[in-house]
């Protein structure tokens, strides 16, 4: 089967699901997302325990330049004197200068480290979310906008990609920097550091209150970024119908409209979690302050006691060194801070990419699903009271029974919304019946694998779709194996090898996006010529020629009476002239099956198959 099929007689449900599933799409549970994101480590554990190790190394040559630069102080300075030991100094300098070398290095291994598993991992994520897309069912795109599917394969995994990157390494560091920290401020100044670690709940407190609402901002931002982007593909894909009715401000006050919306979500975001690193440069000054003038106090006093207990003094370099690991006991919590934005925009994209993860067909097939093979299949088709609705209590088709036999050509017809397209929508099972059954060769379509099923089909669609690859490409779609030969008799019997050999290259010619750069007769031929070169025992026929001028729609009928022969064809039309010859005509109205026959037996019944046909003699 190549090629979504649009159903006929919806009324429109597609886009109201749109927006509902865009305004009440909620975050998850954070605990779980963050879990699941580094559940995809697994498999790049060598790098974790790399990156490990660095992170420890980094921290190691980090907590140590504090304690050397106190040791200057101490002992190759004296104050008293105001004199220098610069042999012992110089030592110093060079252990430090080893020291922060080493630190960058170790940093540059996880940096490259996490960048390398990062886009590892966004490369599968993106490769799960185009598998799963392509097995969803055709329902699921009436709930989503092209522009939203495409937000959440684009901007949601880079998102993803740059908050685990950045938050993976900060994690390391931010466990490993704190517990190191408070060992060697311990060891300093027991008192001091009982001080420091006073900001922690702190701390605590304001991130919690900031993401509560922070999380819910970013999650909004993203949903108005995918409306946005469904907006405007939308709006490119159909410019000249946007063109033609002069809707141009329409769309201009419908996407200001979301950009508004986005705009706010993303000020509303900024606002919230902008707040937490000043707090924390606040809360790091304050910090600060009291340490120097403890330290200060402790230096230079000889007895001191707070609330009976004794507190020892401590070196000017005690002091200095302590400033340090002041410094570095509340830059982890800072950089968190500073990447809080990154790190709620990924887990809110990453949300959005595991909601379509997440998302099961419908349609599937049983553990005993039978697996049909083309040259077994006759192709003889019945659907047996058949009942269906795309929304709960709306039947579309109400109590459908008919046959088709191999070699019967069926022809449906009847007014817009009568149901046409659904019975193809149907036999294909794009969509499960709700009630009856339909068979194919004495088989239900629910008990044969819905892959092999639509490999007995061959679809030429009202609107022609063509991929932005060479005429060879687009015609051996179906069977990508065939032959230059295969591939030139199948459009000579589609009459379009003509056309073919005047374009530019040939068959070797380039076919732009969307076949703009041939006529729509063209594009049809074309498509037809990718169904006559697969040879599937079972053919539709979706108003191939409703859009196409009169010279080209005898072209594209002879190709169909090749086409059909020996196969189980079915005709969708408007136009009756095209269908005269038909085995079976089926006349649709309001859902039903109002008459069935031949050409000549309805017209001589003289009742809603010759109201139609009448009614289109006059017009012409």
């Amino acid at each position: 089967m190549k090629g979504p099929m649009m159903a006929d007689g919806r009324g429109g449900p597609g886009s109201r699901l749109r927006d509902m599933t865009a305004k009440h799409e909620r975050p998850q549970d954070t605990g779980k997302t963050i879990a699941r994101i580094f559940s995809y480590w697994k498999e790049h554990w060598s790098w974790l325990v790399i990156m490990l190790v660095s992170s420890l190394c980094e921290v190691f040559c980090t907590l140590m330049a504090p304690i050397l630069i106190g040791k200057a102080i101490d002992n190759c300075i004296d104050l008293s004197n105001m004199t220098v030991d610069f042999t012992k100094l110089n030592v110093i300098v060079i252990m430090l200068l080893m020291l922060y070398i080493s630190s960058s290095w170790f940093s540059w291994v996880q940096q490259y480290g996490m960048t390398n598993v990062s886009l590892k991992i966004a490369k599968k994520i993106r490769t799960q979310m185009m598998d799963k897309m392509l097995e969803q069912d055709i329902h699921f795109y009436d709930e989503h906008t092209r522009g939203d599917l495409m937000s959440r394969f684009t901007n949601d995994v880079e998102l993803m990609k740059s908050g685990l990157g950045d938050s993976f390494i900060q994690l390391f560091n931010t466990i490993f920097t704190l517990a190191g920290t408070v060992v060697a401020m311990v060891a300093l100044s027991p008192s001091l550091t009982v001080v420091c670690c006073m900001s922690i709940p702190v701390v605590f407190m304001m991130t919690n209150i900031i993401s509560k609402q922070t999380r819910k901002f970013f999650s909004s931002q993203q949903v108005s970024l995918g409306q946005l982007n469904g907006l405007v593909e939308e709006s490119v894909s159909g410019i000249k119908m946007v063109r033609s009715f002069g809707i141009e401000q329409q769309q201009i006050d419908k996407f200001n409209s979301i950009n508004e919306e986005l705009r706010k979500s993303g000020v509303k975001a900024q606002i919230y979690s902008g707040l937490l690193m000043p707090l924390m440069r606040v809360l790091e000054n304050i910090i600060y302050i009291i340490v120097a003038v403890l330290g200060g106090i402790m230096a230079t006093s000889t007895d001191m006691t707070v609330f009976g207990i004794g507190i020892a003094t401590i070196t000017v370099g005690t002091i200095q060194s302590f400033l340090l690991y002041t410094k570095q006991f509340l830059r982890p919590i800072n950089q968190v801070a500073s990447q809080f934005n990154a790190v709620q925009s990924a887990i809110a994209g990453a949300e959005r990419i595991f909601t379509i993860l997440d998302t099961k067909p419908t349609i599937t097939n049983k553990p005993d699903a039978v697996t049909l093979k083309e040259e077994t299949v006759k192709g003889d088709i019945v659907f047996d009271h058949v009942s269906f609705g795309y929304e709960p209590g709306k039947l579309i088709l109400k109590d459908i029974s008919f046959t088709a036999k191999q070699d019967e050509v069926i022809a449906i017809v009847g007014t817009t919304g009568a149901g046409k397209t659904t019975i193809i929508n149907l036999l294909t099972r794009f969509y499960d019946i709700n009630s009856g059954s339909i068979k194919v060769d004495g088989i239900d379509i629910r008990d044969i694998t819905k892959e092999s099923l639509r490999d007995q089909m061959g679809i030429v669609l009202q609107v022609p779709f063509l991929f932005s690859d060479t005429v060879n490409y687009n015609v051996s779609y179906g069977w990508s194996s065939a032959t230059q030969e295969e591939i030139i008799n199948a459009s000579k019997a589609a009459n379009a090898h003509n056309f073919i050999e005047r374009l530019p290259q040939g068959y070797d010619s380039e076919i732009l996006r969307g076949g703009e750069n041939i006529s729509n007769g063209q594009k049809q031929l074309l498509t037809i010529a990718r169904a006559i070169l697969v040879e599937t025992p079972i053919l539709v026929f979706d108003e191939a020629t409703s859009n196409i001028d009169t010279r080209t729609e005898i072209l594209i009928q002879k190709a169909i009476n090749n086409l059909t022969k020996g196969r189980t064809s079915f005709v969708i039309a408007h136009r009756l002239s095209t269908i005269k010859n038909a085995d079976k005509i089926l006349v649709m109205h309001e859902g039903r099956i109002a008459e069935q026959g031949k050409h000549e037996e309805l017209l001589a019944k003289k009742g809603r198959y010759f109201e139609i046909y009448n009614s289109q003699f006059v017009v012409d």
